[in-house]
């Protein structure tokens, strides 16, 4: 190339001392915008990278290292083999259940010892009626309803260690009388045998309704309830009944069986009543 052509006047000038692609006053505004554009989107791809790379490549690195490898082993499933079918029961037989089987030996772990099945013998426990006596409290003897003596008018009633002997005082006393009637008498007398019979002590207890009485031989009804026992108990000693198994007890109205509002109830209340107790019973 000669120096004409680099010349300032040359074909080449223009390229060699203008400005040329680097003057930026002769190119367009749009011709380099594309360019920032790339550089922009290449550097947020960078950044997204690195930062997808921190958060979850140790994560990746550590769950490689720690997962251990498995082996598949071989699973054996054992022959499901179908069951017997039952014979078929003929007309006239009738069912019979299959027989019981005996239970599975239980599954020892291998290579220890495992002994065999000991025998335990079965222990017979000899069968006895269960019957408790708990003695809690006094009970009534078991007096059969047989035993009881039976007098008319009279009722008997079994209470611990003895009898009672319950008489209503129309039966033996006249209408305010302490002495006892001929029929009354006559009922004590039957009594004697079966009070003589007894081995014991014998408490004639008088009993009143809750009426009042007021009058110079009896000023209240204790007086006349221990009156009427009295008279009962010197019937009793004339017939020969030992003195030291008697007593004589005024309860007047104190233990009513009935209420003594109405006349039946303070009917029920007046009477005599003999306690037979036995010779070695606690006294009531």
């Amino acid at each position: 190339m000669s120096l004409a052509a680099i010349s300032p006047g040359g074909p080449f000038s223009d390229l060699l001392f203008d400005d040329g692609p680097f003057d930026d006053a002769g190119r367009s505004s749009e011709s380099d915008s594309w360019l920032m554009s790339y550089l922009d989107m290449l550097m947020l791809l960078i950044t997204f990278f690195v930062l997808m790379l921190a958060l979850y490549g140790g994560q990746l690195v550590d769950r490689d290292l720690e997962t251990p490898a498995v082996t598949a082993l071989p699973l054996h499933v054992p022959a499901v083999r179908p069951p017997a079918p039952l014979p078929a029961a003929t007309v006239g037989d009738f069912y019979r259940p299959p027989r019981q089987l005996a239970p599975a030996p239980l599954a020892s772990d291998v290579g220890f010892y495992s002994p065999g099945p000991v025998a335990v013998p079965e222990e017979r426990v000899a069968e006895a009626p269960m019957v408790f006596s708990v003695p809690l409290f006094d009970l009534p003897d078991a007096t059969p309803a047989a035993a009881l003596p039976q007098i008319d008018g009279v009722e008997v009633t079994a209470i611990p260690h003895g009898f009672n002997l319950r008489i209503q005082d129309h039966l033996l006393f006249d209408s305010s009388a302490v002495g006892l009637s001929d029929s009354g008498r006559q009922l004590v007398e039957r009594l004697i045998p079966t009070l003589q019979a007894f081995n014991g002590t014998i408490s004639v207890e008088g009993h009143t309704d809750s009426v009042p009485i007021s009058t110079p031989r009896f000023p209240s009804n204790w007086e006349l309830s221990a009156a009427r026992a009295s008279a009962v108990v010197r019937v009793l000693r004339l017939a020969g009944i030992d003195g030291d198994r008697l007593r004589a007890i005024g309860y007047a109205s104190t233990h009513p069986l009935a209420s003594n509002h109405t006349p039946t109830g303070r009917a029920s209340n007046r009477r005599v009543e003999l306690v037979l107790q036995e010779a070695n019973s606690p006294t009531p």
